[in-house]
C-alpha cells in the first residue's frame, strides 16, 4: 500500500505540516493516503481510514449525496467539490468542503488528489447573515405596511376636505391626492413583493403603471419591452417609483399625450428613459414638480437629466455602476 501517490518525502512532509486536510484515491475511488492533518482531525489510524473506511465519519444524511458525487466524478474523471459533515475525533460533526482533482501517472489515469477545508464557522456566519436579512425584511415590511395605512388615512382626510373646498382648492387637492395615491401604489407593491431587500424596477413598473393608467391623466403610458432590469433595495425602489410617478404627472400636466418608458445600459451605467410625445414643462412645474423628481431620484441613487426637443420632454434617470 503506497504512502503517497507522489512518492516524494519532501512533498509528504509538506503535506503533513499543512493546515489543510489532504488525501489521495486510486483509480477505483478507494482512498490510499491521508496527511497528518486529516488523521489528527479524525483521530483514527491510517488503516481504518483507507479504502472507504473514511466514509464511516460522514454524517448519514450526507453520505448518499457525497458518494454519488464521488462516483460521478470518477466515472467522468473530472474535478469535483462537495460539502458534507465529517465527524471529528471528539464526536462533533463539522462541515467540510471537499475538492478533488484527477491526476495521471505515466500517461494513465491514476486516481484523485484532494483536500478538505473546515467551513463550519463560515456556514454559521452565512446562516446568521441570512437570519439577519430575514429579520430586516420583516421590519421593512412592517414599516411599509404602516406607511401604507397612514397614506390611506391621509387620502380619506383629503377627500373629506375636498367637499368644502373651492374650485382652485379642489385642483390643488386633486394633484396632492394623485401624489398620495402614487405613494400608496408603490408601498402596496413593496408590501406584496417576495422580498424587499432586492426589488426589480421593471416588476415595480409592471405593478403600478396599470393603476396609474386608470387615474385619468389623459396620457398613454407605454413600458417598452426590454431584457434589461434594475435591481435595487426596497427603499431605493420606493424613491424610484415616486420619481417616475412624479415625472408622469409632470408630462401629463405639460400636455404630453404619450409617455414611453424604457431601460438602457451604456458606459457601465443603467438608465431609465422617459420620453413624452408632445407638450412641454412650464415654469410652474419647474418650481415644484422637477424639484420633487430630483429629490426622489437622489433617494434612489440616480442622477437626473431633463431635456426638451421637438417631440416633447425627455427625462433620464441614470444609476452609475457602483
Amino acid at each position: 500500500m503506497p504512502i503517497s501517490p507522489l512518492h516524494n518525502k519532501d512533498v509528504e512532509a509538506f503535506a503533513d505540516h499543512s493546515p489543510v486536510m489532504m488525501w489521495s484515491a486510486d483509480s477505483t475511488g478507494a482512498r490510499e493516503w491521508f496527511n497528518r492533518t486529516w488523521l489528527t482531525f479524525r483521530g483514527r489510524a491510517p488503516e481504518l481510514e483507507r479504502g472507504f473506511g473514511w466514509t464511516e465519519g460522514v454524517h448519514p444524511e450526507d453520505l448518499p449525496h457525497t458518494l454519488d458525487t464521488l462516483r460521478e466524478a470518477h466515472r467522468k474523471r473530472e474535478a469535483y467539490e462537495v460539502e458534507y459533515r465529517l465527524r471529528r475525533h471528539d464526536g462533533v460533526y463539522r462541515w467540510v468542503l471537499s475538492r478533488g482533482n484527477p491526476y495521471e501517472a505515466e500517461g494513465q489515469f491514476a486516481g484523485f488528489l484532494g483536500s478538505c477545508f473546515d467551513i463550519t464557522d463560515h456556514r454559521a456566519n452565512e446562516e446568521k447573515l441570512g437570519d439577519a436579512l430575514i429579520e430586516r425584511d420583516a421590519l421593512l415590511r412592517e414599516v411599509h405596511h404602516r406607511v401604507k395605512n397612514n397614506l390611506q388615512t391621509l387620502m380619506a382626510l383629503m377627500r373629506f376636505m375636498r367637499r368644502s373646498a373651492s374650485q382652485e382648492g379642489r385642483e390643488v387637492l386633486d394633484i396632492l391626492n394623485l401624489r398620495l395615491v402614487t405613494m400608496a401604489l408603490v408601498q402596496k407593491h413593496l408590501h406584496a413583493a417576495d422580498t424587499i431587500t432586492e426589488v426589480s424596477a421593471t416588476g415595480m413598473l409592471d405593478a403600478i403603471l396599470p393603476e396609474l393608467r386608470d387615474m385619468g391623466l389623459g396620457m398613454r403610458l407605454v413600458l417598452e419591452d426590454t431584457d434589461d432590469d434594475l435591481i435595487l433595495p426596497g427603499q431605493a425602489t420606493a424613491y424610484l417609483g415616486l420619481a417616475i410617478s412624479e415625472a408622469i404627472l409632470l408630462f401629463s400636466q405639460g400636455g404630453s399625450k404619450v409617455c414611453h418608458i424604457s431601460f438602457e445600459e451604456k458606459g457601465g451605467s443603467q438608465t431609465i428613459v422617459m420620453a413624452g410625445e408632445g407638450g412641454a414643462l412650464d415654469d410652474s412645474q419647474v418650481l415644484l414638480g422637477q424639484r420633487l423628481v430630483r429629490q426622489y431620484a437622489r433617494g434612489a441613487g440616480a442622477v437626473v437629466d431633463i431635456a426638451h426637443d421637438d417631440k416633447g420632454p425627455c427625462l433620464r434617470l441614470t444609476f452609475p455602476r457602483s
